[in-house]
């Protein structure tokens, strides 16, 4: 018998009749999410609809673990040998899952919806990816997958005759993929350094729902235990630092090790007791906080549940609005300077990234608690955001499908999107515009960065000076003692820390 009980889950929730779904607004049990994504009906081509516009964003595939177990190393790095070897590195599992998905993709955007060109048009994509080599071969071997075959000898790649050896793989295309330093990378890089994205940790951090979460009696059980066993201090923000390389390390232990031992008998402390249950959920939970999702009242007069997701996501959201309203302006005036530039050619724009960019988005959307599988986000996994035109009358909408796995099928889930309706296929594109007025940063994400929550702190009383409130709040508190928010700084610069070595 388990020496923990079995998470509670929250049996206060409210329900929404949708297609035959039962779903939660809130506090979702992960085993009645799941049964919702599982029975989401896989997407149905509309006639009526042209497909004008997509973006793709991904989570790249199988990789090597980022680290080893703190305290309890049995793997270092040196046993890591696929994908140019070492920790962090695409598997070649990886490698052959997005080239899948790549071919997927393909049927859905050349084949079925007839979006792009059957050959390759550098006009037509733009892929861009995190400045990791995981994300960046991912991106590769999706395009590669997506334009396997199509390619046309001596336009697309070299004839024979200029390769004598004969060594050019086979219909293989280039197609660039893009990338920026990783530091600065808000779009794809959720964790980037951002003081202000500290400040409003520190507030959750200081809120009554994050204080009765660690301090529940079994959480806190649980948590000690794991410190016990690691000699490390693991907090909520940090388990993942440790389950990650377990969970690695499980999916390729008979390439670790020769003798045929099982992960269990190598970490017997971690599978036992419940103990990685717990270790997903308090690590979901942990998330949830992270993006903004676990307050919904706000902290001290401040709407974390925008505030945050602007940070996370809002840049991702800023420049999704931005390609849609380029893409749309240059079909309705081709003469604008900027069509010649970018937009006039247009059709796919793909962000190859990590599962802590698909959870901050789909968070923003207001999803993540219905649709993302207990564990969180598989290798893969993929969100896609469709623009149609109606044949007839013109109107705009715009579609949200999800990809959960390699072996789900892409299905719609528009109708969880925060703004459109349950009831329809498609979503006005006015609910996009809305998105963007509450949660796309008004300004460039280093200013907003270095913008304090309350104005700033006098440095003479340590009083707060010009405190102000998020867009939409009326509540109008003080903020916590000027130690208390050093200290909770504190925290929130080691939670950032921990995050992005994990979320990857």
């Amino acid at each position: 018998n388990s020496i923990f009980s079995p998470p509670s889950l929250n049996p206060t929730m409210r329900w929404i009749a949708l297609f035959g779904l039962v779903a939660t607004a809130s506090s979702l049990p992960r085993s009645v999410r799941n049964a919702n994504y599982a029975a989401l009906a896989a997407d149905v081509k509309d006639d009526d609809l042209e497909l004008v516009f997509a973006t793709a964003l991904w989570r790249h595939g199988d990789r090597a673990a980022d680290h080893a177990v703190p305290g309890r190393e049995q793997f270092p790095e040196d046993a890591w040998t696929f994908g140019g070897g070492g920790y962090g590195e695409l598997s070649p599992e990886g490698m052959a899952a997005h080239f899948n998905l790549g071919k997927r993709l393909r049927a859905r955007y050349m084949d079925k919806y007839s979006l792009l060109s059957p050959t390759y048009n550098a006009k037509e994509i733009y892929i861009r990816s995190t400045d990791y080599n995981r994300t960046l071969i991912s991106a590769y071997a999706n395009v590669a997958g997506m334009y396997a075959g199509t390619g046309v000898t001596g336009q697309n790649f070299p004839a024979a005759e200029l390769i004598p050896d004969g060594e050019w793989p086979v219909g293989y295309i280039p197609i660039p993929v893009h990338t920026v330093p990783y530091s600065t990378d808000f779009v794809g890089h959720p964790d980037s350094t951002c003081a202000r994205q500290d400040e409003l940790y520190a507030l959750v951090q200081s809120s009554a729902e994050y204080q009765n979460y660690i301090n529940d009696p079994q959480i806190a059980q649980i948590l000690v235990y794991l410190s016990n066993m690691t000699g490390t201090d693991v907090t909520i923000e940090n388990i993942g630092v440790m389950q990650d390389p377990i969970y690695c390390e499980q999916r390729h232990i008979t390439e670790l090790n020769e003798t045929g031992a099982t992960i269990e008998q190598f970490y017997p402390w971690f599978f036992t007791n419940d103990i990685p249950e717990w270790a997903d959920w308090i690590d979901e939970k942990a998330d949830d906080f992270a993006d903004g999702i676990a307050n919904p009242a706000g902290v001290n007069g401040i709407d974390v549940s925008v505030e945050i997701p602007k940070i996370r996501a809002g840049d991702s959201l800023k420049l999704l609005s931005s390609n849609v309203k380029g893409v749309l302006a240059c079909r309705d005036n081709s003469t604008i300077s900027s069509c010649r530039k970018f937009y006039e050619n247009l059709k796919y724009y793909a962000i190859s990234a990590h599962d802590s960019t698909l959870l901050a988005f789909l968070s923003l959307l207001g999803v993540k608690q219905y649709i993302i599988p207990a564990g969180g986000v598989n290798y893969t996994a993929t969100m896609l955001f469709e623009v149609y035109e109606h044949k007839e009358t013109a109107e705009r909408s715009f579609k949200v499908l999800y990809h959960a796995s390699e072996k789900d099928d892409i299905k719609p889930i528009t109708s969880f999107v925060r703004g459109c309706s349950p009831l329809e296929n498609v979503c006005s594109l006015s609910v996009l515009d809305d998105l963007v007025a509450k949660y796309a940063p008004e300004t460039d994400m280093a200013t907003l960065c270095n913008t304090p929550v309350f104005g700033g702190v006098d440095p003479v009383t340590g009083t707060v000076t010009s405190p102000t409130n998020s867009p939409g709040t009326t509540e109008s508190t003080m903020p916590p003692t000027t130690s208390a928010v050093s200290a909770l700084s504190l925290l929130s610069g080691a939670f950032v820390i921990a995050i992005s070595t994990l979320r990857c």
